[in-house]
């Protein structure tokens, strides 16, 4: 692997439990950059709270221009959910994206086939973490966002159950690809 596989999507399709496995899989070093924001800045929720969004889409790019960008030998990324898209701080975003395409190869993960079903699993996963988020708000920034999503991915994997699975599948698909 010349370079890195970033997992992107909003949050609770999956990337941060079956990326470790993926990387695992292929043989490098896995990479969460929520995990990265939260051991730097801080806890995301009141980063936000605090700072507001748009510091957030900043710093976060920060973190992946220092961490990632650059970075030999390449891993498995999992992207924050708003790193590629973000109603605020549009520039930062665009600079985002276009690393993304330089650096790496992406993949959007899916839990179902359906968007409609896929939106479901998505707003109910994201309405149990906790974070104060609600299904119907989740539900439809998910469908507004997935045609942006599925343009920024050079694969998209669709799996539902454990983790193990949906990395395997992801392997298997990479398997044939060019990265």
């Amino acid at each position: 692997m010349d370079r890195h596989i970033f997992l992107i999507g909003p949050g609770g399709v999956g990337k941060t439990s079956s990326g470790p496995h993926l990387a695992r899989l292929i043989g490098c070093e896995f990479v969460d950059l929520d995990e990265l924001f939260m051991s730097g800045p801080g806890h995301i929720g009141r980063y936000i709270k605090e700072h507001g969004y748009a510091q957030y889409v900043r710093e976060n790019s920060k973190l992946f221009f220092e961490h990632i960008v650059g970075r030999v030998p390449p891993c498995v990324c999992a992207l924050s959910s708003g790193f590629l898209i973000a109603e605020t701080e549009v520039e930062t975003v665009e600079l985002n994206s276009t690393a993304v395409r330089k650096e790496g190869f992406s993949i959007l993960l899916l839990p179902h086939a359906d968007p409609d079903e896929c939106a479901k699993i998505v707003a109910i996963r994201q309405a149990q973490r906790g974070l104060s988020l609600r299904q119907e708000i989740e539900h439809s920034k998910f469908l507004a966002r997935l045609p942006v999503y599925r343009s920024l991915a050079d694969q998209v994997t669709v799996f539902q159950g454990q983790p193990e699975g949906g990395a395997l599948s992801i392997f298997t698909e990479l398997y044939g690809a060019r990265i």
